[in-house]
């Protein structure tokens, strides 16, 4: 029987302690961090022992308990395993560099669940392996005040890439990487930039949460976000958004890099027609309870780490952003964030200093590169590549 790597899990969060749950009954040994200030979940579940006592369920998951480990010690963290994954939300990521840079992890192999481009600012600060990124969690999960794991829902399908090309990426490194997520079906992407343009979530949760914002505020969230909250009105403006981001995979190469109905259905395993229906019938969506108030990751992670990300790759490239550009004024105006200044913009990224071209050749497939690249220094200047929007 062969021998199962042992996983750190950095953050004891509903995501990070649904995959630890998950690895530890495949027979892993886990162990999952949290910082000090970040136990609010794992103090819900911990018991005299000194164990965290997890009971897991969901409209498709038979009910379960487990007992896991969780430490506040980034030492033994690092020293558990050669395996770490980042299940804290991207805007805690660079926290997690500053604690994880002063160790030599040049024989660790790092993943960011998801990484919203967390692989561009890590290896700038240290040594890693290999690190990869995907474009979601694999669970759709919520965890109540009693601290019962509620999993509404299991992707069926998971974009991932690492940093390198995957020519570059070792072979075991692959293999070790889809056995540890063999609880899903791994989309191997060409690049982080695929799978940072797969993460639908940019196009989902601001404008739910910017064109709902007076019923968050008066009504505390009572409502459903998705089946009250995701109208016909609010659908066209996300597809405006979509229409953005779509137009960013293809200058890079990507061909049809998928609309945010079709990734979404491909990683649920469903069928939707469009937004609206998806809004109205999806069981991992339909069921969820809006916020109850504005101050959320759905506008706090995804307009600074996916929305300005993906407005700056855009008019870097010469494509028409201001539907993006709209929405991050909008979601500044709303909450008093500086989204543009604090979000993954290019200098945060390191790829200020580099011309459009040289970052397509560092980002697109390898096949037909130097097509879309010339393609590109011909129009990037004049802002063509946005009249095909």
């Amino acid at each position: 029987m062969k021998l199962q790597e042992n996983v750190s899990i950095i953050g004891a969060g509903p995501a990070g302690f649904a995959l630890a749950a998950d690895l530890q009954r495949r027979g892993r040994g886990v162990l999952l961090y949290s910082r000090p200030d970040r136990l609010r979940h794992a103090n819900k579940i911990k018991s005299q022992d000194g164990y965290h006592n997890l009971h897991v369920s969901g409209p498709k998951t038979e009910p379960f308990s487990c007992k896991l480990r969780v430490t506040c010690d980034i030492t033994e963290a690092v020293s558990f395993a050669n395996i770490i994954i980042l299940t804290v939300p991207s805007t805690g990521q660079e926290c997690i560099i500053q604690d994880l840079k002063r160790f030599d992890l040049r024989g660790h192999i790092i993943i960011a669940v998801p990484g919203n481009l967390f692989s561009l600012i890590a290896s700038a600060e240290m040594q890693v392996g290999c690190i990869l990124e995907t474009n979601l969690s694999p669970y759709s999960c919520r965890m109540d005040s009693d601290g019962k794991l509620l999993i509404l829902g299991k992707k069926e399908l998971v974009y991932i890439a690492p940093l390198t090309r995957r020519r570059e990426t070792p072979r075991q490194v692959h293999d070790t990487v889809s056995d540890i997520f063999s609880m899903v079906r791994l989309n191997w992407c060409s690049s982080i930039i695929e799978v940072c343009l797969a993460n639908v979530n940019g196009v989902f949760h601001p404008l739910m949460m910017l064109m709902n914002a007076g019923r968050i505020e008066s009504t505390g969230g009572d409502f459903y976000l998705y089946r009250e909250g995701l109208t016909r009105s609010v659908s066209n403006a996300m597809l405006a958004i979509d229409k953005v981001r779509m137009a960013i995979g293809e200058a890079f190469g990507l061909g049809q890099v998928g609309s945010a109905i079709e990734i979404s259905n491909a990683c649920y395993s469903q069928g939707f027609a469009c937004l609206v229906d998806l809004g109205q019938n999806s069981p991992p969506h339909n069921k969820l309870r809006a916020p109850e108030s504005m101050d959320n990751r759905n506008l706090s992670e995804d307009v600074p780490d996916l929305l300005v990300c993906w407005c700056s790759l855009a008019e870097k490239l010469g494509i028409d952003a201001s539907p993006l550009r709209a929405v991050i004024v909008f979601a500044e105006m709303a909450t008093g964030a500086e989204y543009f200044s604090s979000g993954r913009n290019l200098r945060k990224l390191n790829l200020e200093d580099i011309s459009a071209a040289e970052l397509l050749r560092r980002f697109s497939p390898e096949v037909h590169q130097e097509e879309h690249i010339e393609r590109t220094e011909e129009t990037a200047d004049m802002g063509l590549i946005g009249s095909r929007l």
